[in-house]
């Protein structure tokens, strides 16, 4: 299966609803100019959208994961951890580095709350993309469950132009 990846916009949001959490939805269309605050990328197959992911990129290059689904019959063929990698590459184009920086470690947090059965299946995904800290955000009260985050770490590596000369 070829994937191709297309950046989500204010234009075409609406095709992708039904892949991205209803609160999620409602706060990209409240947005003018979503894509200056969010990163927003569906992964597709012959014009059929498999996929979203959807993070918000904090001041210094960290990312704050808010949405990421896959249609249920393409679950379990690595289209969700494609976006994630796709989201990393376009988030690490769009951080303003610094020209001495010869890399830089970039956090991106998932907050999520979800019934046991749901949780152990995407903490599972997240694992096998490199997610780690797992812990309790927010414990259940009376009538509000659980809050869980899990954060993730990835090093970029840049080459500075004064080595590439040489």
């Amino acid at each position: 299966m070829k994937l191709v990846y297309k950046e989500i916009t204010k234009e075409t949001l609406a095709d992708y609803q039904s892949l991205i959490l209803p609160m999620v939805y409602e706060e990209l269309q409240e947005q003018e100019d979503m894509n200056t605050e969010y990163i927003c990328i569906a992964a597709c197959t012959d014009e059929e959208p498999l996929g979203v992911i959807i993070a918000a990129p904090e001041g210094n290059g960290d990312l704050d994961l808010l949405s990421i689904w896959t249609k249920q019959e393409y679950r379990r063929l690595g289209v969700a951890s494609a976006l994630f990698h796709k989201m990393a590459e376009v988030a690490s184009a769009l951080y303003d580095w610094e020209e001495t920086q010869y890399g830089d470690d970039v956090l991106i947090n998932a907050i999520y709350c979800l019934e046991p059965v749901y949780r152990e299946a995407l903490e599972g995904w997240l694992m096998h993309n490199g997610f780690t800290d797992f812990c309790v955000l927010k414990p259940a009260q009376e009538d509000t469950p659980e809050i869980y985050s899990a954060t993730a770490e990835i090093h970029f590596y840049r080459i500075l132009n004064s080595l590439q000369e040489e």
